[in-house]
């Protein structure tokens, strides 16, 4: 893979804080409100008052709160009868004024926000691989939010750095669909893939709907069933592997064979094997624990397998929240199960999300649960509590999140 130089990429302006505010902004109001306010570019949105936005004190506060934790910087609310570029302004011109840090956060199994923080220049040293994958796009159209670490480097600073205009649309097939045009590059998850696939019947004809369309796809595993059909409808696609921790890894194009690690990232060796080494801007080098089973295949391609079960504390034993969904997914009436530890606020047991299968109302899989977990599981594996829906609940990059 060949990289461009790190002179090359963009640096975050006021035009992508304000693109940033802007989607903490809508996740925020679209928490009261789904449709408080269409899309607009940045400039516009900067531009407008708060007050013509809908915001309350209330949302203001949480925004700012957002914001300050990102770029690690002590802002006030605004007024709300501000512009919202006054307050990326402010904002701006204190973030610079340090070693410009921006932190993300990702849920673990415990469903708690975690910060994973990383200069910006590591950030764009990302890019710099990635860039010469899409040189030749016209556009982007962007699915993911931007304040989430894929949505920001893929969908914001990648863009910026080739100098192309951002579109950016929620994650519905539909809106996906009526928006994709020739040259673009679409940034998404594998869950709108996978429904938008679903959507067309494309596993089912052989068409050129995607030609010259690239297709970005991250966050978790892409079935490649889903792959297959989009290739095979004229679309490239490319799918990346990393963790919020280290970033992007590696990247392929074709799901039948290994992924290719990114020029900065190297296989542990020796004492160090089982990390992965990623080469900073400055010359230092890190080394990141794998999160994941992996298969080397030589020292730059590789095969992810499953994510490592991590262990959670109950009643003082360590049990395995993945282990244990698995052992209730045996039962003849769970489709699909999700384990996590509770919060603080419900107690300090496991609980499980079931999705039933046909014919099993909630009463009756309820009560065979509890006989069944009884019998293959120790006490403390035992969940406390069960709740039933129709898909596992999702946040808004398609991960699994708490409820």
């Amino acid at each position: 893979m060949k990289s461009w130089p790190l002179e090359r990429i963009a640096h975050l302006d006021f035009r992508a804080l304000t693109a940033i505010l802007q989607s903490m902004t809508q996740a925020e109001l679209g928490r009261h409100n789904p449709l408080a306010f269409s899309a607009k570019t940045p400039h516009e949105f900067a531009a407008i008052r708060w007050e013509n936005l809908g915001c309350s004190a209330e949302i203001l506060s949480a925004i700012t709160r957002q914001f300050a934790a990102m770029f690690h910087v002590d802002v006030q609310p605004p007024v709300l009868h501000e512009e919202t570029g006054e307050f990326v302004r402010k904002g701006l011109e204190r973030w610079q004024e340090g070693e410009q840090p921006v932190t993300f956060f990702t849920s673990g199994s415990t469903g708690i926000p975690k910060p994973c923080t990383h200069l910006e220049s590591h950030l764009r040293q990302e890019i710099t691989s990635v860039a010469p994958l899409v040189e030749d796009r016209k556009a982007a159209l962007v699915t993911a939010p931007l304040h989430h670490l894929y949505g920001f480097t893929f969908g914001l600073l990648l863009p910026l750095s080739l100098g192309i205009p951002i579109r950016s649309v929620p994650p519905l097939p539909t809106l996906v669909d009526a928006q994709m045009r020739p040259k673009d590059v679409v940034v998404g998850i594998p869950l709108l893939w996978s429904r938008l696939v679903e959507m067309k019947n494309w596993r089912a004809t052989r068409t050129d709907v995607g030609q010259d369309i690239t297709i970005f796809t991250a966050t978790s595993p892409t079935p490649p069933e889903v792959v297959h059909a989009l290739r095979y409808n004229g679309f490239r696609t490319v799918e990346f592997f990393g963790s919020s921790e280290i970033g992007v890894v590696c990247c392929r194009e074709n799901p039948d064979e290994p992924f290719c690690l990114l020029p900065h990232v190297e296989r542990g060796r020796g004492e160090h094997e089982g990390t992965l080494e990623r080469l900073l801007p400055d010359g230092i080098l890190m080394r990141y624990p794998v999160l994941d089973s992996i298969t080397w295949i030589g020292d730059r391609s590789l095969r992810p397998g499953a994510r490592l079960d991590k262990a959670v504390q109950v009643a003082g034993v360590n049990v395995y929240p993945q282990h244990v969904g698995s052992v209730l997914e045996r039962h003849e009436g769970v489709r699909q199960c999700l384990v996590r530890l509770m919060r603080p606020d419900e107690g300090y047991r496991l609980k499980a999300f079931i999705i039933p299968e046909i014919g099993w109302n909630e009463h009756e899989l309820r009560e065979s649960l509890a006989i069944f977990a009884k019998k293959h599981l120790e006490d403390a594996q035992r969940p406390a509590h069960y709740t039933f829906g129709n898909d596992i609940p999702r946040g808004p990059i398609g991960k699994p999140t708490d409820w």
